[in-house]
C-alpha cells in the first residue's frame, strides 16, 4: 500500500504543469535539429533500412527507404552578397551532407557520397573527391590570408563618402539623364 501511494505521489509531483518554472524563464528555447534514425529508434531503422545518421522522414515528406541523407553542414557568408537586396541575409557559401543509396543493395550495391552545394550548383564527391576538395581549400586558405594582408595595406588610406556631396552628385546625374531623355523625346 505504501509503495503504491509513493509512486502516485511521485507521478503527481513530476507531472507536467504546462507552466514554465520561474528559474527557466530567461533561458533560450532549444534549437530543434532534424531527427536522426537513431533518434527515431531501432524499429524505424529496421523498417526503412535506415542508417543511424539519416535525417530523412521516410514515412512522410521524404518518401520511401533506399535513399538516405545526413544533416546539412552549412558555411555561411559573413555578409550578404554584392547583388543582394537591402536587408537580405547572407547566403551560404557551402552546404554539405552525406548521402547514401542502398535500395536493393544485394543487386545494386551501396553507394555513398558527399554532396557539396555551392551557389546554384553542387558536387557529388566520393572519399577521394572530398580529400581533393579539402586539399584545394587548404591550398586556397594561405593565399586568401595573403590577400587579406594585402587588403590591410591597401585599405589604410580608405575613408568614408561625403553623404551630402554624394547626394548632390547623384541629383546632378539624374538631372543630366532626364535632360538627355527629354532631348531624345523632342526629336
Amino acid at each position: 500500500m505504501i509503495a503504491q501511494h509513493s509512486s502516485t505521489a511521485l507521478a503527481n509531483a513530476t507531472a507536467p504543469t504546462g507552466r514554465v518554472h520561474p528559474l527557466l524563464v530567461d533561458l533560450p528555447a532549444p534549437v530543434p535539429g532534424p531527427l536522426t534514425a537513431a533518434d527515431r529508434g531501432d524499429d524505424w531503422g529496421r523498417l526503412y533500412d535506415c542508417p543511424t545518421w539519416c535525417v530523412m522522414d521516410h514515412a512522410g515528406a521524404d518518401g520511401q527507404p533506399g535513399w538516405h541523407q545526413g544533416p546539412i553542414l552549412t558555411a555561411e557568408a559573413p555578409v550578404p552578397g554584392v547583388n543582394a537586396a537591402s536587408g537580405d541575409a547572407p547566403d551560404s557559401l557551402f552546404e554539405a551532407r552525406i548521402t547514401q543509396t542502398r535500395e536493393e543493395s544485394a543487386v545494386f550495391g551501396v553507394e555513398s557520397a558527399l554532396w557539396l552545394d555551392y551557389g546554384k550548383d553542387n558536387l557529388e564527391l566520393d572519399l577521394a573527391g572530398v580529400d581533393a576538395f579539402i586539399a584545394g581549400m587548404e591550398t586556397f586558405l594561405p593565399k586568401l590570408r595573403a590577400l587579406r594582408d594585402e587588403l590591410a595595406l591597401v585599405s589604410r588610406d580608405d575613408f568614408p563618402a561625403d553623404e551630402q556631396a554624394k547626394a548632390a552628385y547623384m541629383a546632378a546625374c539624374d538631372a543630366r539623364i532626364k535632360a538627355a531623355d527629354a532631348a531624345k523625346a523632342a526629336r
